[in-house]
């Protein structure tokens, strides 16, 4: 009995001494295995600015499509709405994303109205194609002009 309790205690020690090896691990002989890093882009600030005016049909939307060649930020305002019976400050959703055949896919939207100067919209995209949707939220009653400006780098 003694003999079987020393060898199972063996095979235990012996166990252990083969598990806490396979757990052991010398950092200066693989740095790759602990060093990180740290990549920050800078998001270059918008230099193109373009304006696009339309018409939005109740229940619709339009989309405007633009390219951007680096990381940077994008700037979507809403500058003005109007048309008979549509007051001037009527609300109408906007988005950002990327199109996909006839629609704009949008990763962000926000409702907005013309009354507010500033961008109602802000983002860091790119580089590639993106679009921002203009669209009923459901509150136009008839056909919409609007205006919007997407700055962009």
């Amino acid at each position: 009995m003694k003999r079987m309790r020393a060898t199972t205690a063996r095979w235990a020690m012996l166990g252990i001494l083969v598990l806490s090896g396979a757990c052991s691990h010398n950092s200066t002989t693989d740095p790759s295995l602990t060093s990180t890093t740290s990549t920050t882009t800078t998001a270059a600030a918008p230099t193109v600015t373009e304006q696009f005016n339309g018409t939005l049909p109740v229940g619709g939307f339009r989309f405007y499509s633009f390219n951007i060649a680096v990381n940077g930020t994008v700037n979507v305002t809403l500058n003005k709405v109007s048309g008979t019976g549509v007051p001037s400050t009527v609300q109408l959703g906007l988005g950002t994303g990327q199109p996909q055949g006839n629609d704009c896919t949008t990763a962000a939207s926000v409702t907005a109205n013309s009354s507010f100067a500033a961008p109602q919209q802000t983002g860091v995209y790119g580089p590639g194609v993106f679009c921002v949707r203009v669209f009923d939220v459901g509150n136009l009653f008839a056909p919409a002009t609007f205006s919007i400006t997407i700055a962009h780098p």
